[in-house]
């Protein structure tokens, strides 16, 4: 089946986690696939590589990532840290979507987590018809889910399951930056 955390809401990579967790539990093997993400610097990557048949793996680099264009509309994005995508994001996103690929090809895992690739393909990192052709012939072999802001249509149609996070207070908004062991 395929499974959809999405929403502007805190909550959709932990809820995969979580459910990735209780996969490992039943004997199931799973598979995190992060987009946009450097691994190692998320405080779950410390917990989650100790446990056996959990795997994962990270196809972004260190800092926060726009596309050129949405940076020069908001001008605070730049001074917040945020950098221009480069051919080096698309090259990431295409890494991570063959090595999916390649695993379910193999089937090598029961439950794939593609961690914000929503955001990945809202971007157009990531190409929609090659993740589209390979949730659809795929998804009655292993389970998916897919998180991220900005969920694309199509994929909100093919799904299974959609929980929607929703923003009502974030303390991004008054200057707090994001809390380690917490946020990230």
């Amino acid at each position: 089946m395929i499974y959809v955390f999405t929403g502007n809401g805190k909550g959709k990579t932990t809820a995969a986690i979580g459910t990735g967790i209780r996969a490992v539990g039943a004997g199931l093997k799973v598979l995190m696939v992060q987009f946009m993400k450097v691994k190692e610097l998320s405080s779950e990557y410390n917990i989650l590589s100790k446990i056996e048949n959990f795997r994962i793996e990270s196809f972004g680099r260190k800092g926060f990532y726009l596309p050129k264009e949405e940076i020069e509309k908001r001008p605070e994005l730049e001074k917040k840290g945020f950098k221009p995508f480069s051919d080096i994001d698309f090259r990431l996103a295409q890494e991570g979507i063959e090595f999916v690929k390649n695993c379910v090809f193999r089937e090598k895992y029961d439950l794939y987590i593609l961690d914000e690739i929503c955001v990945a393909l809202h971007y157009r990192l990531a190409d929609n018809d090659t993740l589209r052709k390979l949730l659809l012939e795929n998804k009655d072999k292993a389970d998916f889910i897919l998180t991220g802001r900005y969920c694309p249509d199509w994929v909100i149609q093919i799904a299974d399951l959609v929980t929607q996070m929703k923003e009502i207070k974030h303390p991004f908004h008054r200057g707090i930056p994001a809390k380690k062991g917490i946020d990230f």
